[in-house]
């Protein structure tokens, strides 16, 4: 339950448009309890499923007698505590209640399950008892309620044999539960099932404006243990993992400050490396120095940035960190994980919660002064905190090392990271998400990711053929939770933050498809989105987008395109990019097939009617795909289905989306899984046909293609600072008209200066009066006017580029 993390917006809030984000296990609410006393001839859950649920949007939140299944004789149930809650979203009108509220459904008669009758008004603001009589034992049991600060509310279905006799007894414990007539709801017979949930509705509405009582589910564990009931979270394996976890979390308070001092590697030491990499490929900023020299000076650089990082010191979190994952056992390392995780992310969430308020405030109170809100801004941007910051940092301590070593200044036996990748390694085998490219820093860690996986084959015994499918989208569409809902992975979706980077994570196939599917292992990658608001800003966006999505595509055998709602042209720029620069680093040979998603489409006519888009999507893509290739100067005329495997009927899915309804209360949308579980479906039909045709790659394969391709990635330095194909080709025939027109002024001017120099020459010192200077004047304008001609066709020619035409 800790992995749940909800949004919701408080009536309080509604005006501000403010909302809260907050763990499930850790948001305290007031609590209702549900329960029977005796037989009862209404169904408590469905009672409580009207309640829960909105008129148009209803829900069964409990399993009644009159669902499918729900009348079969109970073996396990009874005594069984059930619990849910209510959001609210902030509309008065549409909201059932103005803040978040629990409910809990108590299973059998409270007689039979005192214990946990007991336990539930410990933590219930209020509890309901439903009942149809009361008896003296019954009366005599509650009568030990006395003293409780617990309201007790009873719901009768009132008998007429009966009912005298119950209401005297319920008069004698209203003295004793300080009960008023207020706290007593009666289901007549003439009335019908809406009046009472109306009535039910009112009263939790005065329980929670007058109750100050609220308790978690936290708080829950504490008065269950209270009360010895076992907790889960308590047992042996789990406590020690919570312990260390413990011992690391307790030193975060600011995460900047804290990512700042205690995961040095990573920060701007790292950047300025990423950056250093690069430019020793593409020799952006060499000018007038010897091509050579400039190397050597890059080289330098690169080595004394990396004996910087050698010289940190491992902080006591990081000892702690490595500590866990080294030496606890898998179980414990599995609940290690897990606990680093909660607490992280729930420290990120207060954090992001705590700039965003004071960013909101500082907007209202500054304007327009963009130097303290882009301080803040950068904050909110470095305010993210995940286990994947500690590996990532583990990552550059072991790459430091290597570098050292290679370099000559450490020998192998004073190595301490040695053993690192074999624990990353184990890792991935459990299922844990592994980097493979630093979203921040836009850069692969290449040593590390090569050893980790190497590591992985020889714990393999050698036997890793693997499938590479990848997601590639805009941020924010859902591609996280498309492959988490089709493979059951466990990519981050809900922790304050999108994906930065991208991350790999391993499934096995079973032993009786490898044969089928040829292969032994499906590797997932997961995509941080494109087209980043916090990235369009920077001047190189075209160029850490387009270098993303070449790799992904390069690595993958299988790429799913994910868009949101039917329109593709936002992903159309990307892919033109991808195949240009495939044709540049002549990498044709690799072809991936490509799967459009359109996310959030539920019209069933959805595929026939989007026909003509497709093609005119098809049709864009094949005139790109030809600018490219006369670009490169290819001699056969090429399409994008050259590059790329796409069919557009076959490869294009559209999927409703993931909720049925307005959240937060709204349920998971059934037909959102249904398309997925399609989708993934023809994958492996795909997979199986394809397999006969083409031999997959196993781990050092795909370690060689890998470090080839973004070798390449690196030394491409031309299309991918453009947005698209025919603005890169625009800029090409830009830059030899330039030339010419640069020429042409050049030969203008030089014409001039000789002609000068020939009047000079022919004149005698006695001669050259000021009739000769003013004549040779005059004649200058002519040449501006002809630069003033050339700058005008440059700023004109300058802004088709940038529409992505060039027509002169």
């Amino acid at each position: 339950m800790r992995d749940i993390v909800r949004k919701w917006r408080p009536h309080s809030l509604a005006h501000s448009r403010g909302f809260r984000e907050e763990s499930l296990v850790l948001t305290k609410m007031p609590t209702v309890s549900f329960v029977r006393m005796g037989s009862c001839s209404f169904s408590k859950s469905k009672l409580l499923n009207e309640v829960l649920s909105p008129s148009q949007q209803h829900h069964d939140f409990f399993i009644h007698r009159d669902m499918e299944s729900g009348n079969i004789p109970r073996e396990i149930a009874d005594g069984l505590v059930e619990i849910s809650w209510y959001f609210p979203a902030g509309r008065e009108n549409l909201d059932l209640f103005p803040e978040p509220i629990t409910v809990t459904n108590l299973r059998g008669d409270i007689e039979s399950h005192w214990l946990q009758f007991s336990f539930l008004t410990e933590v219930s603001s209020a509890v309901f008892i439903l009942t149809e009589s009361i008896n003296e034992r019954e009366y005599t049991l509650l009568s030990s309620l006395q003293g409780s600060v617990t309201k007790y509310y009873f719901i009768l279905n009132g008998q007429a044999g009966k009912a005298k006799e119950t209401l005297g007894l319920l008069n004698k414990l209203a003295l004793q539960l300080n009960m008023n007539k207020s706290q007593l709801l009666v289901k007549q017979k003439s009335n019908n099932s809406a009046e009472l949930v109306k009535k039910l509705r009112s009263t939790l509405r005065g329980v929670m404006s007058s109750s100050p009582k609220s308790a978690s589910i936290h708080d829950m564990a504490v008065t269950a243990r209270e009360l010895r009931i076992r907790v889960d979270e308590d047992d042996g394996e789990r406590w020690t993992a919570f312990k260390h976890v413990q011992e690391i979390t307790a030193e975060i308070q600011d995460v900047a400050k804290y990512k700042r001092e205690m995961l040095r590697l990573q920060g701007d030491l790292w950047r300025n490396l990423a950056k250093v990499e690069k430019e020793l490929c593409r020799m952006k900023g060499q000018r007038d120095v010897p091509p050579e020299d400039y190397r050597s000076q890059l080289r330098e650089r690169w080595l004394e940035l990396r004996r910087q990082q050698n010289q940190c010191d491992l902080t006591s979190g990081m000892v702690k960190f490595i500590s866990g994952i080294g030496q606890l056992s898998p179980a414990e390392k599995h609940h290690f994980l897990k606990w680093m995780k909660f607490h992280l992310d729930h420290i990120a969430r207060g954090n992001l919660s705590r700039l965003r308020a004071e960013y909101k405030e500082k907007c209202r109170a500054l304007g327009d002064d963009a130097k303290q809100l882009a301080e803040l801004d950068e904050l909110i941007s470095a305010s993210s905190l995940g286990v994947e910051h500690f590996m990532r940092e583990l990552g550059q301590f072991y790459e430091a090392e290597c570098s050292m070593v290679k370099d000559g200044n450490m020998g192998n036996i004073q190595r301490q990271f040695i053993c690192l990748p074999g624990i990353a390694a184990d890792l991935m085998l459990e299922g844990f998400p592994m980097e493979l490219i630093d979203g921040d820093a836009s850069n692969i860690p290449l040593q590390w990711v090569t050893d980790v996986l190497a590591e992985l084959h020889a714990k393999l015994g050698g036997r890793s053929r693997m499938l590479v499918l990848t997601v590639l989208g805009v941020q924010s569409t859902g591609k996280s939770t498309l492959l988490n809902t089709m493979f059951g992975l466990q990519f981050a979706v809900s922790s304050g933050r999108c994906t930065r980077g991208a991350f790999m994570s391993l499934i096995k196939v079973a032993e009786n498809f490898r044969q089928e599917l040829g292969c032994d292992f499906i590797l997932v990658i997961d995509t941080e989105g494109l087209k980043a608001p916090e990235l369009a800003k920077l001047e190189d966006s075209y160029e850490h987008d387009n270098e993303l999505a070449t790799l992904v595509i390069g690595l993958s055998d299988i790429t799913i395109v994910n868009i949101a709602m039917e329109n593709a042209t936002e992903m159309k720029d990307v892919l033109q990019i991808v195949v240009h620069a495939f044709l540049r680093m002549e990498e044709i040979g690799h072809k991936p097939n490509c799967q459009f998603v359109h996310q959030n489409v539920s019209d069933v006519s959805a595929h026939e009617q989007n026909m003509r888009d497709r093609k005119h999507l098809l049709e864009q893509l094949d005139e790109m795909t030809k600018a490219a290739a006369r670009m490169e100067k290819q001699s056969r005329e090429m399409k994008f289905s050259d590059i790329m495997d796409y069919d557009p009927e076959k490869h294009s899915w559209y999927i409703p989306g993931l909720w049925h309804g307005v959240p937060p209360m709204a349920p998971v949308n059934m037909g959102y899984s249904e398309s997925v579980y399609e989708l993934k479906k023809y994958l492996f039909e795909f997979m199986r046909h394809r397999s006969p045709c083409r031999a997959l790659k196993d781990i050092p394969q795909f370690i060689e293609w890998a470090r080839s391709l973004w070798n390449a990635v690196k030394h491409e330095n031309f299309s991918f600072s453009f947005r698209n194909s025919l603005v890169a080709e625009a800029y090409t025939q830009l830059s030899v008209m330039y030339a010419e027109w640069e020429w042409d002024f050049r030969k203008e001017m030089h014409l001039w200066m000789s002609k000068a120099e020939t009047t000079i020459q022919n004149h005698s010192p006695d001669n050259l009066g000021p009739d000769t200077f003013e004549k040779l004047r005059l004649e200058v304008p002519q040449c501006s006017t002809m630069g003033s001609r050339i700058c005008c066709r440059v700023y004109r020619a300058t802004l088709r580029v940038e529409l992505g035409t060039f027509i002169w």
